[in-house]
């Protein structure tokens, strides 16, 4: 088709392209450009927005968790620096009560047992309070709770031949077990309690007295017992003139409760001791049966792991220790109530009574 460009047919083609252009940019004004202006606004409105928020959150700052695969943080075990991991979160969401600082906790003991993945928090640790008497010190019982291990809190008792109990040592830290020898942190004063309570056990043990260990169920959380115990006479002049005790002893309590101590230890017969001397050794040694029982459940259950997982024992992370070792029960399990009985003794080595 052979078109004859002339001056009309040019002008008619000019005036088509003028009205399509002008279409378009009148279409994309009046439109198209108020649409774009408006989403370019919106847009700039989110922005806005999530920097305002961002802003608020503050700057991310560092604290301390649980680390990831740590297992067997029970109450009292002490806090490493391999139980820590360090995470980052937002400035607004932290408070005073997180731990920014490891060395703030390190060789402190957990308060409660712990998870992978848990935000520390201040309140989650605890610390042993330590004055300038505090000494390691070796203590024995004759009857300990079975599955005791090292970080568990315990109260330190006697009890007399007709079971008046009294608590000489209250919410101390196994520090270590070796058979029945157990290692706390002691100040003097405790010191000097710990003693009177050996020599009652010592003169009344003929009569059935004993030493033992009662464990906290929750050490972090709950209350500290009240320590209700009373020394004999020679030893509180002692405690008086110790100028290295600091809280020193009140005496008028100490002879009201030694008072009811004495009555009761001078109503035991002969008889009556040896009877109950042959009780008490017979409760002992079904609760060391029960220890050696859980003891050999244990080892069957490691045993039962290795053979499972073999060569996987060496990287396995020790999740808590192990429970102390007791001695095999004694033959006085098969003996009659009423037959004689030595009384129950313990086996103090040399420098355990310091």
């Amino acid at each position: 088709m052979n078109i004859e460009w002339n001056w009309r047919t040019i002008t008619i083609v000019a005036g088509i392209a003028i009205v399509f252009i002008g279409t378009n940019v009148g279409q994309y004004f009046l439109i198209w450009g108020p649409k774009q202006e408006k989403l370019t606004a919106s847009y700039n409105q989110e922005i806005a927005t999530l920097q305002a928020t961002i802003d608020r959150m503050g700057p991310m700052v560092g604290i301390w968790t649980i680390k990831d695969g740590v297992q067997g943080l029970y109450p009292g075990k002490e806090v490493a620096e391999t139980d820590l991991e360090l995470r980052q979160l937002p400035e607004s969401l932290v408070n005073q009560s997180y731990v920014l600082d490891a060395e703030s906790i390190i060789g402190k003991y957990y308060r409660i047992g712990l998870t992978p993945g848990t935000v520390l928090s201040k309140d989650m640790v605890m610390e042993d309070n330590l004055d300038d008497t505090t000494r390691e010190y070796d203590v024995v019982a004759n009857v300990m709770p079975i599955g005791l291990k090292v970080g568990d809190y315990v109260d330190f008792r006697i009890v007399y031949p007709l079971g008046e109990d009294y608590i000489v040592l209250t919410h101390k830290r196994v520090e270590a077990i070796h058979d029945k020898t157990i290692k706390f942190k002691m100040d003097e004063k405790e010191i000097h309690m710990y003693q009177a309570s050996l020599i009652d056990y010592f003169l009344q043990k003929k009569n059935g007295s004993s030493l033992y260990l009662a464990k906290y169920v929750e050490p972090g959380i709950q209350k500290e017992a009240t320590q209700y115990y009373a020394v004999p006479k020679n030893i509180l002049a002692i405690m008086v003139a110790d100028p290295n005790i600091i809280s020193k002893i009140n005496t008028d309590l100490n002879n009201s409760t030694r008072s009811m101590i004495d009555a009761g230890i001078s109503r035991v017969s002969p008889e009556a001791g040896q009877d109950i001397s042959s009780g008490r050794k017979e409760i002992e040694g079904k609760v060391d049966g029960g220890a050696n029982q859980l003891k050999s459940e244990e080892k069957a259950r490691k045993d039962a792991e290795e053979l499972a997982n073999p060569g996987g024992s060496e990287a396995a992370t020790e999740t808590a220790p192990t429970p102390a070792p007791t001695p095999t029960p004694s033959s006085s399990d098969t003996t009659p109530n009423n037959a004689p009985t030595e009384a129950p003794t313990l086996n103090i080595e040399k420098g355990v009574v310091e």
